[in-house]
C-alpha cells in the first residue's frame, strides 16, 4: 500500500477518477456537496470505504436496526442494482418468512428476479430488526453484471476499526480494487 497522504473526500475523488470509476463531474459534485468537510481526513479506515457510497460506486449494508429487515432487502437490492447503470434489474421481490405469524422473526427465504431469472437466498436472522449480513452479501454479489468486468465485493474490515458497523459492497473491476488498495488502503474479502 502506497498511501502516505491524508485521505479526504478530495483524495477519494481523485483516486476514483484516476481509476475510471467515476467521471470528473461526478467527483466534483460530491466534493462540492461536502464543502469544507471534503478536506478533512477520513478516520477510522472504515470511513474511507463508507465514503465510496457518496460517489455511487458502493452500497452500505446496515448493521444497525432497520426496523423491518424483510422489507429493507428490497430497497438494498434496488440500490445495488442501480449502481450497474441498468445492466442489472431487480424485480418481483418477495420474502417468505419461516414463521408468518411472528412479525419479529427475520428468518425465511428472499426471492427476487435478476434480469428476469429468479434467484433465492436463505436468511437466517432471528430478529426482523436486523439484516442477515451474509444473505445480504450473497444477494448483492448475485447482482454483478454478466457482460461487465465489474463485480460486487465486500470491503474487508481494517483491524483498527471498531467491531460491528455497516459492511460496504463496492462495484469494481479487479484492477480497480487493486488501485483502491494501493491508493486508499481498502482491502476486499473473497467472493462468497
Amino acid at each position: 500500500m502506497a498511501t502516505s497522504r491524508s485521505i479526504t473526500y478530495v483524495r477519494v475523488a481523485e483516486v476514483l477518477t484516476e481509476l475510471g470509476m467515476v467521471t470528473q463531474e461526478k467527483a466534483q459534485s460530491v466534493v462540492d456537496r461536502f464543502g469544507a468537510l471534503a478536506h478533512e481526513e477520513l478516520r477510522p479506515q472504515h470511513h474511507i470505504a463508507c465514503a465510496l457510497e457518496s460517489f455511487g460506486v458502493a452500497v452500505n449494508i446496515h448493521a444497525d436496526d432497520v426496523d423491518f429487515a424483510d422489507e429493507h432487502y428490497e430497497w438494498l437490492l434496488g440500490e445495488a442494482a442501480a449502481l450497474t447503470g441498468g445492466k442489472v434489474t431487480v424485480a418481483n421481490f418477495r420474502f417468505d418468512k419461516e414463521d408468518e405469524d411472528d412479525e419479529d422473526d427475520g428468518r425465511g427465504t428472499l426471492y427476487f428476479e435478476r434480469n428476469g431469472k429468479e434467484l433465492s437466498v436463505q436468511v437466517e436472522q432471528e430478529s426482523n430488526d436486523y439484516l442477515d449480513m451474509g444473505a445480504a452479501h450473497a444477494a448483492i454479489e448475485a447482482l454483478s453484471p454478466d457482460d461487465d468486468p465489474r463485480s460486487f465485493r465486500c470491503v474487508d474490515r481494517h483491524p483498527q476499526d471498531p467491531l460491528g458497523g455497516d459492511d460496504v459492497m463496492v462495484l469494481a473491476t479487479a484492477e480497480q480494487r487493486d488501485g483502491l488498495f494501493q491508493h486508499l488502503g481498502i482491502t476486499f474479502r473473497k467472493a462468497l
